[in-house]
């Protein structure tokens, strides 16, 4: 299973700091744990704090972040097709991707956070719209990727001999996980996806969900990444009282803010033994990579490397040894 972290770069989940110290500090340690991917929120303005509370430029971070790395694949957690022209998008992607070695993942999503569109007088759309938008700079992104000049005449977006050199290193292009759950964005994921990426649910939610987008696609399955809160190695009242926190932070980010026993429900907590079977379930309901945002970020982190990684890594081996 493919194994990712999300930074905690504004300030929320617990940080003791922010910006880019701990940026640096996270992803210098998950590249040593052996983690494979670190992930990023990309907003310009704090999302889940106070919007004057400093939040750092996505890309700039990540540029940086890679520059120091040499394993690790980077990813937006997720990018936000509403700051930028999807070509103007699919130049930097490249770029990145040349610089260091073929290590991104674009997880381009449509953007939820009215406020920061509005503030920086950018278009905002309703949902379905933003979801029409988004399959546009995808559609733009692959074929800058692989075709010499492009033309493109959409509802949003207008192209014109447009070029990208040089190509990505990824072929036949940077890998597509699309984000989020809603009738539009599954659609989306089954037309245009390498991967499908969500916020983690129930084993039995996710098994539906798997053998929905067989259906969308034919009976042709598709790549499932799920995002999970880990609460591991946290006494019952601590993971009690994150779990009020987390939601908390995350009330304004759905049009139904979640519970804290939603976050018990759906996300990854107690004891290590706990924590694999729920990731074994989720395993077998198809999803095949996990990215984890560790609550404290720092020890949950080396919580998560430590005492559920190797085991992760173990159990199928062995399987397959017994099979």
């Amino acid at each position: 299973m493919h194994l990712g972290v999300r930074l905690a770069v504004q300030g929320e989940m617990g940080a003791t700091g922010q910006g880019w110290d701990l940026a640096r500090q996270m992803t210098l340690e998950a590249e040593d744990l052996g983690f494979d991917s670190v992930w990023l929120p990309d907003h310009v303005m704090n999302a889940h704090m106070a919007v004057d509370v400093p939040m750092l430029e996505c890309w700039t971070v990540l540029s940086a972040l890679a520059a120091l790395t040499t394993r690790v694949r980077f990813a937006g957690h997720t990018f936000n097709n509403s700051l930028r022209h999807p070509a103007l998008m699919a130049k930097m992607a490249a770029t990145f991707d040349v610089m260091f070695g073929g290590r991104l993942i674009y997880s381009l999503g449509s953007a939820w956070f009215r406020r920061e569109s509005e503030g920086y007088g950018l278009p905002w759309d309703d949902h379905d719209d933003r979801v029409a938008r988004l399959r546009e700079a995808l559609l733009i992104a692959k074929a800058m990727w692989t075709e010499d000049f492009v033309d493109f005449d959409g509802r949003f977006y207008r192209l014109k001999q447009a070029h990208v050199s040089p190509k990505p290193v990824q072929k036949p292009h940077i890998p597509i996980w699309v984000p989020g759950d809603s009738e539009a964005t599954r659609q989306l994921a089954a037309e245009l996806g390498d991967a499908w990426l969500f916020y983690s649910k129930p084993p039995r939610v996710i098994a539906g969900y798997a053998a929905d987008m067989a259906r969308r696609r034919g009976g042709r399955p598709l790549d499932m990444a799920t995002s999970t809160v880990f609460l591991g190695g946290l006494s019952q009242q601590q993971v009690g009282e994150w779990s009020v926190k987390y939601a908390k932070e995350r009330e304004h980010r759905f049009a139904t803010p979640p519970t804290p026993q939603d976050v018990l429900d759906e996300n990854l907590w107690g004891s290590a033994d706990a924590c694999v079977d729920r990731i074994g379930q989720w395993q077998a309901a198809g999803v095949s990579s996990l990215i984890i945002q560790p609550i404290p970020p720092l020890q949950g982190m080396r919580h998560f490397a430590r005492e559920i990684m190797p085991r992760l890594r173990r159990e199928p081996a062995a399987q397959a040894a017994a099979g």
